[in-house]
C-alpha cells in the first residue's frame, strides 16, 4: 500500500516533550541538551504569570512550542539518548506524519482546543481524518477531543497513556528533586515553578473517579491507623484545603516554598477548579459519546517496573507540626507499570472499545520506540476501519 492511499498520521507528544523557544529571537529556551540536563547551562525561565486572560485562559509569556523532542544532544549533533526520535524517523519516513507540539505547561482546555482545530485542518488539507499516535499527556488530551469529536479521527493508538486518574503527580508539585531531576538537573523544575505551569494538575482523580474508569484498583490513599490496618481513604485533591490540610504541593515543608501568598493559593484553587471541569469531559457518560461513534482504537503499554500508586495519611509526632499529613516518601503503594503510567492507567474508560492491548517491556518515554508494535498496530487499525 502507497504511502498516499494510507491516512496521514498526526503525533501528539507527552509532558514537558516539546522544544520551548522564544517566539521573538527563535533561540531554543527548553530542550533536552546537555547542558540543559546537568544544570551546567542556566535554567530557562518557564515559570507563567499566574493570572488568566479574558478568555479564561492563562497569560502568555514569551515562549511557543516548536517541534516534539527528538533527542537529547551534546553540542547540537552528539546523541546522548533517545526520546521520541526513533518513533519520529521511522513515521517520517513511512507516512505523511504531521506533529502536534504544544506548550506543555497550560491548563489542558486550551491545549485540547487547540488540537481539535489541528486534526480539523489536518483533514481538510489532506482530505483523510488522520490516525493520531499519542504519548502519556498527549493521550490525556486526545482522550478529551475524542469524547467531544470522534468523527475527525480515523482511529487513534495511545501509547503509555496517562487516562486514568491517579496520585502519584502529586510529588511533582510538592518535593525538591525526586521526580522533578532532569537527569542531574534538580533545579530547571520545583513545586514552585510547577505552581505556574499547571497541566500536571490534570492527571489528579476527583472523589469516585477511577470507579468510573472500571479500574480494579481504587484507592489511592489510606489512613494509617494506630493499628497498622490502613483504613481506604477518599481525598478530594479539587479542593485546596485538602492540599493544606494533608501537607502537599507549596504545603510540603520540602517544597521549597517558603512563603505561601493568597495569590498563590486563590491562583492554584482556580487551577484546581479547570482541571476538574477537564476530567469531567473524559468520560462518555458526561460528554454523550456512544460507543459505535468511536473509531477503531488501539493500547500499547510498558510493564517496566514497579509503578508508584498509592500514598498513606499519617498523623503527625511532632509538637510544633501537629495534624495529618500525606506521606510521600515511605509506605508507598506500587502497581505493574512502566515507572510513570500503571499498566492499568494507560487504558480508557468504559465504554470507550479498544480492539487491541499490547503490552512491552519499556519504561514511560521507550514505549512508543517500540517500533515493530507501532507499525502493526497502526496496520491493524487501517484494517478495523474498513
Amino acid at each position: 500500500m502507497s504511502t498516499k492511499s494510507l491516512p496521514p498520521v498526526v503525533f501528539i507528544h507527552g509532558w514537558k516533550a516539546s522544544v520551548l523557544a522564544d517566539k521573538h529571537t527563535g533561540k531554543n529556551e527548553f530542550d533536552y541538551t546537555f547542558g540543559t540536563l546537568t544544570g551546567l547551562a542556566a535554567d530557562p525561565s518557564i515559570e507563567l504569570p499566574m493570572e488568566w486572560d479574558s478568555n479564561g485562559n492563562q497569560v502568555k509569556d514569551n515562549l511557543i512550542a516548536t517541534e516534539a523532542c527528538h533527542s537529547a544532544t551534546c553540542m547540537s549533533c552528539v546523541t546522548l539518548g533517545d526520546i521520541y526520535g526513533p518513533l519520529l524517523d521511522r513515521l517520517e519516513k513511512t507516512r505523511d506524519l504531521h506533529v502536534f507540539a504544544y506548550d506543555w505547561r497550560f491548563c489542558l482546555d486550551e491545549t485540547a482546543a487547540n488540537f481539535t482545530k489541528f486534526l480539523i485542518s489536518v483533514k481538510e488539507t489532506t482530505g483523510q481524518a488522520p490516525q493520531v499516535v499519542a504519548h502519556s499527556m498527549g493521550c490525556l488530551i486526545t482522550l478529551h477531543v475524542l469524547n467531544h469529536n470522534p468523527h475527525i479521527f480515523h482511529s487513534v493508538l495511545f501509547g503509555a497513556g496517562a487516562m486514568s486518574p491517579n496520585a502519584a503527580v502529586i510529588k511533582d508539585y510538592s518535593l525538591l528533586g525526586e521526580k522533578n531531576t532532569m537527569v542531574l538537573n534538580k533545579t530547571m523544575f520545583t513545586p514552585k515553578i510547577n505552581l505556574t505551569n499547571p497541566a500536571g494538575i490534570h492527571f489528579i482523580a476527583y472523589p469516585g473517579e477511577r470507579e468510573l474508569y472500571g479500574n480494579p484498583d481504587t484507592v489511592l490513599f489510606f489512613c494509617d491507623g494506630n493499628d497498622n490496618d490502613n483504613t481506604p481513604l477518599e481525598l478530594d485533591l479539587h479542593k485546596i484545603h485538602t492540599w493544606k490540610e494533608h501537607k502537599i504541593g507549596m504545603y510540603h515543608p520540602d517544597s521549597g516554598v517558603d512563603t505561601v501568598t493568597s495569590k498563590m493559593e486563590s491562583w492554584f484553587q482556580s487551577v484546581l477548579e479547570k482541571a476538574y471541569n477537564f476530567r469531567l469531559g473524559l468520560l462518555p457518560q458526561n460528554s454523550g459519546l456512544k460507543a459505535s461513534d468511536c473509531p477503531p482504537i488501539a493500547v500499547l503499554r510498558g510493564d517496566h517496573c514497579d509503578t508508584e500508586f498509592s500514598y498513606n495519611v499519617r498523623r503527625s509526632s511532632k509538637s510544633i507540626d501537629k495534624g495529618s499529613y500525606l506521606d510521600l516518601k515511605e509506605g508507598i503503594g506500587h502497581l505493574r507499570g512502566d515507572g510513570r503510567v500503571t499498566l492499568q492507567d494507560t487504558l480508557p474508560p468504559k465504554g470507550i472499545p479498544v480492539c487491541k492491548i499490547v503490552t512491552n517491556a519499556r519504561e514511560h518515554t521507550e514505549v512508543l520506540n517500540d517500533l515493530e508494535n507501532v507499525d502493526t498496530l497502526l496496520n491493524l487499525l487501517i484494517s478495523e476501519r474498513k
